[in-house]
């Protein structure tokens, strides 16, 4: 049997361990914590809790079960591994301290090698996630991204009709770190950096344009804030998003935006990479 573990944060303190559960062990099906209540495999501080019990600050809280959460593998070499990345779960260490997409790829390589990201999606975003193996090739991923050798895409629900239904809009965007927001403005400010936003208008069914959604720089939550300073805030962003909309459409805490394409051309070590192109479907 199989043992999943999460040290409880200050800020879950009070919550219901089942619910702190959902947040802290993603990968693990909503059926799989029922069963390990009902079979009494729960335990917080070592005691065995019912799902109603409240989880204290710094409590390690721990799943005994003999499921095995699977990350969705869409290509690997000795080299690199690209995952389908589902939402709800962090890259790496988030506030809830619990499973991470690199604890868990962690585990599925045993001691063959250490897993390295070599990039991030938000823990709401799915889609194309790419890691590596060794120290090479992550440096190699690494200047890829900072250079801009590779494409990503990505495909979201947004609010209203885009006019223009395709375009590249630029602005600047502004970190703040006390909020963990940004924010967009028009014209440089100290502290703000240039983004471009390349947008294409796939289908608009009255009340929701689905896009996609080229970056053509890669900045913190540049697509969720960059739509919603245009006015078409995406679906399911409780950050920047509309509300009522996210209420009215059942999608509160359901971001819809995923990366769908990823075309690498790495170099290097990495050359027979060059031009491989690498695609999946949205899950909405």
């Amino acid at each position: 049997m199989r043992v999943y573990e999460a040290k409880v944060p200050r800020q879950a303190e009070g919550k219901r361990v089942d619910d702190y559960l959902g947040k802290a062990m993603p990968l693990l099906p909503q059926h799989v914590i029922r069963d390990a209540f009902k079979n009494k495999d729960v335990k917080m501080s070592g005691k065995r809790v019912s799902r109603d019990a409240c989880v204290t600050a710094d409590a390690l809280v721990q799943v005994y079960t003999n499921f095995l959460p699977q990350m969705p593998v869409v290509y690997e070499d000795n080299r690199i591994v690209i995952i389908n990345k589902p939402a709800g779960i962090s890259c790496e260490a988030d506030d809830w301290d619990g499973m991470t997409v690199q604890s868990v790829m962690l585990s599925r390589a045993g001691n063959a090698y250490t897993p390295r990201l070599c990039h991030r999606l938000d823990n709401q975003t799915s889609g194309l996630l790419l890691l590596c193996k060794d120290d090479e090739s992550q440096q190699i991923l690494l200047d890829a991204f900072k250079y801009r050798k590779l494409t990503k895409i990505y495909q979201c629900l947004a609010r209203g009709e885009m006019r223009p239904p395709s375009a590249v809009k630029e602005a600047y965007l502004v970190k703040d770190a006390e909020s963990a927001k940004v924010r967009i403005v028009t014209h440089a400010t100290p502290g703000a950096v240039p983004i471009a936003t390349q947008y294409e208008t796939i289908a608009f069914d009255g009340t929701l344009s689905r896009l996609k959604v080229t970056l053509l720089t890669g900045r913190t939550h540049q697509i969720r804030a960059h739509m919603a300073f245009l006015s078409h805030p995406l679906l399911g962003d409780d950050k920047y998003g509309d509300r009522e909309l996210n209420r009215r459409m059942k999608a509160v805490g359901n971001l819809k935006l995923c990366a769908t394409e990823l075309t690498l051309y790495p170099g290097g070590a990495l050359s027979y990479l060059d031009g491989m192109h690498f695609a999946i479907e949205p899950p909405f």
